[in-house]
């Protein structure tokens, strides 16, 4: 799609309601919700504590991005537009306010929070260069006559420095026609307030002398003119990325790196100064590739995924046991269902791999993150081999969740952390089936299957006791206990989103002798005994784990099975019917 950005026109009409009244979205919950009083929890008492459905309490946070705070004992979610809340177990959750502060005053408005740099020198060659004055408001300003900031503030992303002892918050100032930067902010309470430091990454300097507003002669040496790979005129997007969407990690060996970006140019990736927090001006990136296929550029560093206006945005990569997974969200955000307009909705989460911090990055079938021409990779006329392990998407009919209101569609725009707690956790808004453009947090617990490919729990978490560091050494569900009648559910690619598709449930059964019939569904199923492992084959292989849930929406706790086929990237959930067996 040509477009410079998707979110541009959907946040700026359906999501502005929400934006600016993030305590009445907070109230959007499940009809009859009772919200329990949540009091402070040991460290014991958190791992152990199991909090029925009924119970859970909504927040409203666009794209959130989850931070755990141990002094509080809370995870904190931070989103566009301000919003932001914390819970204590990812399960209760209650909105929070972050101000800014500019020049010594608190809670200055958004058009006076990001006009000057507390920050005007950096460290480069051994010396300190000076950084230019850069304006992120203004500079958003320029791709439109009627600019309007409140609705810019995208995908904040935050993050404890370690070395600077504060928490730094990398925001992205959206500006239509690429007009866009990513910003840092620190502040010593991870509830604010925040103060506006540094530019990390900017983009559309593509004609005149715009270059000169930015830190790009910092980042690659002075330049008499602007280089003319930049001069790309409005064909920016074919090529380099928009600076939006940051996610802001360590790496192994302690490392600080940033990935950004989205539809346009793709996600590319920049190292960062551990004692600055902003980008590491000593790496130099040689350029690599020409044109549209530049895939390392001296100043946007090096591409990790998409490009050529293939849908992806959204990165956000954690490392689990061997690997650093990437996810991005594929598709438009919006909950579907026009019939004319194929990138109104799509969102879905996909999934890849590197044992390198930048890649290359591949999915279960060894596909590449990186595109190298235009592909639809979304919908049900997506053409470009199911790139990226699905790791599920919108589906009804659900334990005791009927197809209706409330039925998940459009989740996406996730962040990831294997926590203190044993546990990986999967943080994500989703719009429903029938709530118009209204959104939601959920969190599922992730586990990794015998090939360390990533698979999601089938409901959300509700403090169930299986954790994904003990999947591949006990065995949650004993073998005697798995026979029975099963809900399966296959999370298909290609749903035709235009009609507001959803995957729907069909019955099988898991007999004793490890056979499965049903629905057309004939295979078997085998465990690794000593572990969660489970395989089920009915016509292909899926490989996964099998746990213990609660029904959504009630209190009855079943086995559960979620599982991928690594050969196509399509993942399964199932949930047993009764405690009995056949």
């Amino acid at each position: 799609m040509k477009k410079k950005d998707i979110k541009s026109w959907l946040f700026a009409s359906a999501c502005l309601v929400m934006m600016t009244t993030a305590t009445a979205c907070s109230e959007d919950k499940h009809p009859d919700q009772a919200i329990p009083t949540v009091t402070p929890q040991t460290p014991t008492e958190f791992s152990e504590q199991v909090l029925w459905p009924s119970n859970l309490t909504r927040v409203s946070v666009h794209d959130p991005s989850v931070v755990w705070e141990p002094s509080s004992w809370s995870y904190y979610i931070f989103g566009s537009h301000r919003a932001a809340a914390k819970s204590p177990n990812m399960m209760t959750w209650s909105t929070v306010d972050v101000p800014w502060a500019a020049d010594g005053v608190v809670g200055v408005g958004n058009d006076k929070a990001f006009v000057k740099p507390e920050v005007t020198a950096v460290p480069k060659g051994g010396t300190t260069v000076s950084l230019p004055e850069f304006n992120a408001y203004e500079w958003s300003k320029k791709g439109s006559a009627n600019y309007n900031i409140d609705g810019n503030m995208w995908a904040p992303d935050v993050i404890y420095n370690k070395e600077m002892k504060k928490w730094c918050m990398y925001l992205s100032i959206n500006g239509d026609a690429w007009y866009s930067s990513i910003i840092m902010l620190t502040s010593s309470s991870i509830v604010g307030p925040y103060t506006y430091q540094a530019p990390v990454v900017i983009s559309g300097f593509y004609a005149g002398e715009n270059y000169k507003e930015t830190d790009l002669e910092v980042a690659i040496g002075a330049q008499a003119e602007l280089p003319s790979r930049y001069a790309t005129g409005d064909r920016w997007g074919n090529r380099y990325p928009n600076c939006i969407d940051p996610c802001v990690f360590y790496d192994e060996e302690g490392k600080l790196w940033m990935s950004y970006g989205s539809w346009s140019g793709g996600i590319w990736m920049l190292k960062l100064n551990e004692a600055t927090g902003l980008r590491d001006y000593d790496v130099v990136y040689a350029q690599t590739g020409s044109g549209d296929d530049i895939v390392v550029d001296p100043y946007f560093g090096k591409k990790i995924a998409g490009g050529h206006y293939v849908s992806g945005e959204a990165s956000y990569i954690e490392h689990i046991g061997d690997y650093y997974y990437l996810f991005m969200s594929y598709g438009g955000l919006a909950a579907g269902g026009d019939p004319d307009d194929y990138n109104n909705g799509g969102y879905q989460m996909r999934v890849f791999r590197s044992q390198s911090v930048d890649g290359p990055y591949v999915d279960s079938k060894g596909s590449s993150a990186v595109f190298n021409s235009y592909r639809l990779n979304f919908g049900p006329s997506e053409n470009d081999g199911n790139t990226g392990v699905n790791i599920f998407g919108a589906y009804g009919e659900w334990g005791y969740q009927t197809v209706g209101a409330w039925s998940e569609r459009s989740q996406g725009h996730n962040s990831v952390i294997a926590a203190e707690d044993g546990r990986t956790y999967l943080v994500y808004h989703t719009r429903f089936q029938d709530q118009g453009e209204n959104h939601q947090v959920r969190v599922h617990q992730l586990f990794q299957n015998e090939d360390a490919w990533l698979v999601a729990a089938p409901f959300e978490y509700t403090g169930e006791i299986a954790k994904s560091a003990q999947t591949a050494t006990q065995q949650i569900i004993p073998t005697s206990q798995i026979a029975g009648a099963y809900k399966l559910l296959v999370h298909n690619y290609k749903l035709d989103h235009t009609k507001k598709e959803l995957s729907t449930p069909v019955g099988i059964m898991l007999h004793a002798d490890g056979t499965i019939t049903g629905s057309g569904y004939t295979g078997r199923w085998t465990v690794r005994e000593g572990t969660s492992y489970i395989t089920i084959n009915i016509g292909q292989e899926y490989k996964g784990v099998m746990i213990l849930q609660t029904l959504e929406p009630k209190n009855e706790q079943v086995p559960c099975f979620t599982c991928l086929n690594s050969q196509t990237g399509v993942t399964i959930w199932g949930y047993k019917m009764n405690m009995t067996g056949e």
